[in-house]
């Protein structure tokens, strides 16, 4: 394709003001990273001048174009380019980088600065959440063509490519031919502690192509003409595009080339010296007015050409991803016990029928996980109506990718693997509750009850570790009706992360639909009391059971007891006083927990002369039954326990 711009010395100075002004910015604050902000500039520029659908009063219209700096350290230069661009950032607030309560923080944040579409730092994590938005694009496109037409770019560094979950996303979205997706790579050869090659000798292109992608090479990252004809050729390519700009980081700079240039701001001598490198001047903070207004000017009138869905177009999407009625879904009564994976699988049947936008998979295990919705077929370039998303073996990418649909809007997914295999998804779901999006959870066989898999498969200290990210509701559901009010309150969240624990083992079906919906809105609930209870059996998931049976024991020697299920530590725990006292008896004379994983953590529900019966060591490879007997958690042995403290 021939080049359509003329590269001007007005194009120059806005991209040498942007350098300038991020650095002043870095320089201010006395931190930062320089070095990204002068070499990757005029990449970022022609995205805002020449190619991105935006609309800087209105940052977050459905069809806009999307954006992730996936090398979060360069804010300083998104930061001056959005102020460039007519985004809602002042001299002030560029002025206040990295400060207290400021709008210009250290690393990119979503909700947080206009224009930012997600949160990102952790390096690779915003290369995996534009493949999450590239494929909602798709999607919803391939619905409503009209209403959703737009492409998702992303600016790699060689520190995103390294990291694991890149080779992860890229597999997947070359899998998926996601055309619409157009990565950029910063390539400077420079990492934090040296020359790239000290560490990693991979030609990206190469990779790149093994995965199914179009790549392009710019070899010098100054040339803009070059630069605009490779990203408009890659969307004429029917896969995602990866185009290599050669750079130096910290280009007109005093360590330009070199790893210094990375973190090290530069001293006032220094910035001044670049000013006259880089031929431009600067009044405070901010960007000559001239200069703003022409790259205003031009996505004004981008926007301007943009085509327009019908009325009736605009009614069947908002149809499509409002917030669904699902107050009669209910769970039909189930006549024999079941596993928890089985019983959520029902409980997502129903659910995707009412709830139209929902979609998810697995991390090649739907035959263990059960979370597929049967109705439908796989999502794929071939298939794209598809509601199942074949995540493969890739759990750290399923949760970025997540990330990047439920950011993107208009749907609602979920993701299941093994409560075990969590541990290579915990940076994702970090993400998720940092960003407050409503992504959903599932992870099964959560006990030692998966038995002969062994203690690889067994989770212990999962469970309690996952309880301590702030944001996150993690629900751990005692009963079939429980476990469908958990989904009810997953797909009503709108602002936090919801992880639904499920069981491989059979879980009971002791609580009413009406006791279930309360359970899971307290984050516990009575199951079953005795009068003026003398025990109280707190457990989670399918212990509940296990506490049904203790209760029973007790029974028999006279001890009057209360079963509570306590599916959501956290919740109960942000109860006031008078709303626990009423789910735990406070006149009963001993507080017992029973959970099959770590027991730390428990304390702040049973106090000090509580029992807590639990496991605080790895498993081993025998049947479940066997396995619950060794580490003590069978009936006979509590209701000894309990019945021994109490005299």
């Amino acid at each position: 394709m021939e080049n359509k711009i003329n590269v001007t010395k007005l194009d120059e100075k806005i991209i040498n003001s942007v350098r300038l002004l991020a650095n002043k910015m870095i320089t201010k604050a006395g931190s930062g990273h320089p070095g990204i902000a002068l070499g990757a500039a005029p990449a970022l520029f022609e995205l805002y001048a020449n190619q991105m659908m935006l609309d800087p009063k209105n940052p977050n219209f459905e069809n806009r174009d999307r954006f992730v700096l996936s090398a979060g350290h360069g804010s300083a230069l998104l930061y001056s380019m959005l102020h460039t661009a007519g985004f809602a950032i002042t001299g002030e607030d560029l002025a206040a980088f990295r400060q207290f309560g400021s709008i210009t923080p250290g690393h990119p944040e979503v909700n947080v600065t206009p224009g930012i579409e997600a949160t990102t730092g952790p390096l690779g994590q915003g290369l995996g959440m534009a493949v999450g938005m590239a494929m909602a694009e798709a999607k919803l496109h391939h619905q409503f063509p009209n209403v959703i037409d737009h492409y998702t770019y992303v600016l790699v560094g060689d520190g995103d490519l390294m990291e694991g979950i890149s080779h992860e996303v890229a597999s997947l979205a070359g899998q998926q031919q996601l055309k619409k997706l157009i990565v950029l790579h910063d390539d400077n050869d420079i990492t934090l502690d040296g020359e790239k090659s000290r560490s990693d000798i991979t030609d990206m292109p190469k990779r790149f192509e093994s995965y199914g992608w179009d790549v392009r090479k710019v070899a010098d990252g100054n040339d803009l003409i070059a630069i605009h004809d490779a990203i408009e050729n890659a969307k004429l390519s029917p896969e995602p595009s990866f185009i290599s700009i050669k750079t130096i980081i910290g280009e007109s700079g005093p360590f330009a080339g070199t790893s210094k240039a990375h973190g090290t701001p530069l001293t006032e001598k220094q910035l001044n010296t670049l000013a006259d490198n880089l031929d431009v001047t600067l009044s405070g903070f901010e960007i000559d007015t001239d200069l703003r207004q022409n790259i205003q000017e031009r996505i004004a009138q981008r926007l301007a050409l943009q085509k327009q869905p019908t009325k009736d177009e605009k009614l069947a999407y908002q149809a499509f991803v409002q917030h669904h009625d699902i107050s009669d879904v209910h769970l039909d009564a189930l006549q024999t016990l079941q596993a928890g994976r089985k019983i959520g699988h029902a409980v997502l049947q129903k659910m995707s029928q009412a709830v139209p936008n929902i979609w998810g998979g697995s991390a090649d295990l739907i035959a263990s996980t059960n979370a597929n919705i049967e109705e439908s077929g796989v999502f794929s370039s071939d298939d794209l109506a598809g509601r199942n998303i074949a995540f493969g073996v890739r759990e750290f990418a399923m949760s970025t990718v997540m990330n990047g649909i439920a950011l993107h809007g208009g749907t609602k997914v979920f993701g299941a693997t093994f409560l075990a295999f969590s541990d290579y998804m915990k940076a994702g779901i970090r993400l998720s509750a940092l960003q407050k999006q409503p992504v959903i959870y599932i992870f099964t066989h959560d006990s030692i009850t998966v038995g002969e898999d062994g203690p690889t498969h067994q989770p212990i200290e999962q469970l309690m570790g996952l309880r301590m990210i702030p944001g996150v509701d993690v629900l751990r559901p005692g009963s079939a009706q429980e476990i469908a009010a958990a989904w009810r309150q997953a797909l009503r969240s709108t602002q936090r992360p919801t992880i639904l624990i499920l069981s491989r083992g059979t879980i009971g079906n002791e609580t009413t639909a009406e006791q279930a919906e309360n359970i899971i809105q307290h984050g516990a609930g009575i199951v079953e009391t005795d009068d003026q209870p003398v025990v109280n059996l707190i457990a989670t998931g399918t212990e509940v059971q296990l506490a049904m049976q203790v209760k029973q024991q007790l029974a028999d020697h006279h001890i009057a007891s209360r079963v509570v299920s306590m599916p959501n530590l956290n919740r109960y725990l942000e109860l006031d006083e008078k709303d626990q006292a009423a789910i735990i008896d406070e006149q009963a004379k001993k507080d017992v927990v029973i959970e099959a994983g770590n027991t730390l953590g428990w304390q702040s529900v049973v106090g000090k002369d509580g029992l807590i019966f639990g496991i605080d060591q790895f498993g081993a490879s025998a049947q479940p039954n066997a396995m619950m007997v060794d580490f003590g958690l069978t009936a006979t042995h509590i209701s000894q326990r309990i019945m021994e403290s109490l005299q």
